[in-house]
């Protein structure tokens, strides 16, 4: 009878406990190997460990001193929006402009349930589409809905979009916080789809716009500007340090001061070589939540400081309580309470009658 062949070595080798000994053609193997084997394993894991946390901690070192403290503090990242991002339009009009070639193009940042202030603006000053000879043209520019009933509320921005053709809606969420990539995403529409015009502005949906007196302020330039933007500027606006304030900006976010000047957001003015430039600066700065301020560090980055308009005065952000007509009549952009105050006073301002 042949003897046995032992296993080969590296091939598998069955234990069969039933035996006596524990042994069937198997040597066993001695603890200190297998000690030895543990010892190797745990080697290699520290060294890999190790390795890793050597390259995080160059990578942190490597890191500006603003961005080490956002990496080591994650809550930090509220203050902060998702921008860049490749957001895209899924209401747009890419041949409007094209079309009709205007001198400015008024965007109106609005929430998507805010039919009124839309429909206010339609039948007041965003009905005047050529002013001095000017084309005028005025969007709305809406993010996603939110809310338990969104698939209506969609349903129902299509159909508004099909009557007026005016509306713009990218897929971000529309919220307060989202308002830095609201107006980053229109800087990225004039940029890609109004090259035509000469002038772009971004006014809210509660300002009375006066496009008459917008139009003759603008043409008291003789030629075309260029690094322009112009509104409500605001100089040396002291950082907000208290946590319980909307507009609060931790030191670890932005560790100045003052902020750089920055026309208010309620309605500024800009040339149409901004866009770009600003798009171009924002790759360098992360974008902060609070909008106005955010198209101010941008404009630091580049240099440019915004323009004082020559009438600062027809720029109101706090109204007196009573309404004049004679105050409002010579008013550029002001703020109202609401849609409906919005419709008494510019048809008080547009009725016939006597001047002041």
């Amino acid at each position: 009878m042949p003897e046995p062949v032992p296993p080969a070595s590296g091939m598998c080798q069955h234990w069969d406990s039933s035996h006596p000994h524990g042994e069937m053609g198997v040597t066993k193997q001695p603890k200190v190997t297998r000690r030895r084997a543990w010892l190797q394993y745990a080697v290699w894991c520290l060294g890999f460990l190790l390795v890793f946390g050597i390259i995080g901690m160059y990578r942190v070192f490597r890191m500006q001193p603003q961005e080490q403290k956002i990496y080591l503090n994650p809550h930090l990242e509220s203050y902060y929006v998702a921008y860049p991002h490749r957001y895209r339009f899924i209401v747009d009009q890419p041949e409007l402009c094209r079309q009709h070639k205007p001198y400015i193009v008024i965007i109106v940042p609005v929430a998507p349930k805010n039919l009124e202030a839309r429909d206010a603006i339609r039948s007041t000053w965003g009905n005047e589409s050529l002013v001095q000879d000017k084309d005028i043209l005025v969007l709305f520019l809406l993010g996603l809905p939110s809310g338990d009933d969104l698939e209506a509320q969609q349903v129902l921005i299509q159909q508004e979009n099909v009557r007026h053709r005016d509306l713009l809606q990218s897929d971000f969420i529309d919220s307060y916080r989202n308002l830095t990539i609201k107006t980053m995403v229109m800087l990225e529409w004039l940029r890609d789809r109004c090259p035509e015009a000469y002038y772009a502005a971004k006014v809210d949906a509660d300002m009375l716009l006066n496009i008459v007196a917008l139009i003759k302020m603008l043409l008291r330039h003789t030629e075309y500007m260029t690094d322009y933007i112009t509104g409500l500027v605001w100089y040396e606006n002291v950082v907000i340090r208290d946590p319980d304030n909307k507009f609060y900006i931790p030191p670890e976010v932005y560790p100045y001061q003052v902020y750089p000047p920055y026309p208010l957001g309620m309605c500024y003015i800009i040339s149409m070589d901004l866009p770009e430039k600003i798009l171009e600066a924002s790759q360098k700065i992360r974008p902060i939540f609070i909008e106005d301020v955010y198209i101010g560090l941008c404009l630091e980055r580049l240099h440019i400081t915004p323009t004082t308009p020559p009438d600062i005065r027809q720029f109101v952000v706090n109204p007196p309580p009573e309404y004049d007509h004679c105050y409002y009549k010579d008013l550029i952009a002001v703020v109202t309470n609401s849609p409906a105050q919005l419709k008494s006073f510019w048809m008080d301002l547009n009725k016939p009658g006597p001047a002041c």
